[in-house]
C-alpha cells in the first residue's frame, strides 16, 4: 500500500508533541488545531455508513469530514487521527490517491496498515500529550479520560504507552 515498511512511531509522536507543546492544560483544542493546520473540519451525516465511518480526510479539497453522530470523545479522536493523516501522509496520498483508504469504524481493522497505526499514535500523543499526562498519571483512569476529553480505552492505552 505505501512505500513504508515500518511505522514511523517517533515521527508521529514528535509531530503531535510539536502541536501540543504550547498547551498547558487539557483538553487539547483539536478542532482549532486542525483548522489552523489548513483543514476545514466538517461534521457530516454519513447516512447508512454512519456505523462504519468515523471520518475521512479529503486531501484534494483540504477538508476533514467527521461523523456528527459520534460522541464528543470519538469525534476528538477522529479529528486528531485525520489530522495525523494530513500531516504524516499527505505526500503519499497525492502520489497515489487510489490507494488511500477510508477509516472503517466497527469492521475488523487492518492491523498491517502502517498509515492507520501512525495516525493512531499521532492522535493519542496529541490528545494526551506526555507533558500533561506524566504529572497526573496517578489519577484514576476514568477521571483522566474526562479531563482530557477522550475515551477510557484510549486513556488506558496512552497510560501504558506514554514515554
Amino acid at each position: 500500500m505505501s512505500s513504508l515498511s515500518q511505522p514511523r512511531w517517533e515521527l508521529a509522536q514528535n509531530k503531535a508533541e510539536e502541536l501540543a507543546q504550547k498547551y498547558s492544560s487539557p483538553p487539547i483544542p483539536i478542532y482549532e488545531i486542525a483548522e489552523n493546520n489548513g483543514l476545514n473540519v466538517i461534521f457530516a451525516d454519513f447516512g447508512k455508513n454512519a456505523e462504519k465511518v468515523a471520518g475521512v480526510c479529503d486531501f484534494v479539497n483540504s477538508r476533514m469530514y467527521v461523523n456528527r453522530a459520534d460522541s464528543a470523545q470519538r469525534q476528538a479522536f477522529t479529528m486528531a487521527h485525520e489530522l495525523g493523516h494530513w500531516i504524516l501522509h499527505k505526500e503519499f496520498f497525492l502520489r497515489e490517491p487510489d490507494k488511500y483508504p477510508v477509516l472503517p469504524r466497527f469492521s475488523e481493522p487492518d492491523r498491517d496498515n502502517i498509515f492507520e497505526k501512525e495516525a493512531n499514535k499521532f492522535a493519542a500523543c496529541l490528545l494526551v500529550p506526555a507533558h500533561l499526562l506524566k504529572p497526573v498519571a496517578v489519577t484514576p483512569v476514568s477521571l483522566l479520560a474526562n479531563i482530557f476529553g477522550v475515551s477510557r480505552t484510549m486513556m488506558e492505552f496512552r497510560l501504558k504507552n506514554v514515554e
